[in-house]
């Protein structure tokens, strides 16, 4: 059962890659401008919500849970969708849209980690994960006025962090189904 529930943990494997991909970029190249780096993190929203769903709709006949992870795909992609063709949003707004997002996604992860049964090896990694981002929101929600540049090696950090785990959470899944 573990097999056909996790067969697509690659998906994830390209959500972490990604995310390390744009972290890194964010962090070591912060001249960038604001408005490229929001449409940027626009697109790699999107990117993984529609990993997500693709995900969802796969595990919809072995996993009851599904819905999470569609929910997530569908706020990935609406929140990505106005960022991308918004970009001129004021600096607030976008903060603010990124700190609602990450608050969003870090509890879904942490009730999914709650509530999994069936990746106990993993599930201290999603609740790391889960906990990871709910900082990265609370510290957005407490100073969103912060300057552009800060905010880029506040993106790029939390970016390759949830990256990182991303994958190692992955390559669990992976050893999971070839058990």
């Amino acid at each position: 059962m573990a097999t056909n529930l996790y067969k697509n943990w690659w998906l994830l494997t390209l959500k972490g890659i990604f995310a390390i991909i744009f972290g890194i970029f964010a962090t070591f190249v912060p001249g960038v401008t604001l408005i490229t780096l929001m449409i940027y993190f626009g697109l790699f929203i999107i990117l993984a919500g529609i990993f997500l769903i693709i995900g969802s709709v796969s595990h919809k006949k072995n996993n009851k849970k599904w819905g999470m992870w569609m929910f997530e795909g569908i706020l990935d992609i609406i929140i990505g969708l106005v960022v991308v063709f918004y970009p001129k949003l004021s600096l607030d707004i976008f903060i603010v849209i990124l700190a609602i997002w990450a608050i969003s996604i870090g509890f879904t992860q942490l009730f999914s980690a709650l509530n999994s049964n069936h990746i106990k090896s993993a599930k201290w990694l999603m609740l790391i994960n889960a906990i990871i981002v709910i900082v990265f929101a609370i510290v957005l929600f407490i100073n969103p006025f912060e300057t552009a540049m800060a905010m880029t090696y506040i993106v790029g950090i939390f970016s390759i962090l949830f990256g990182v785990f991303i994958t190692v959470f992955s390559c669990k899944l992976r050893n999971i189904t070839q058990e």
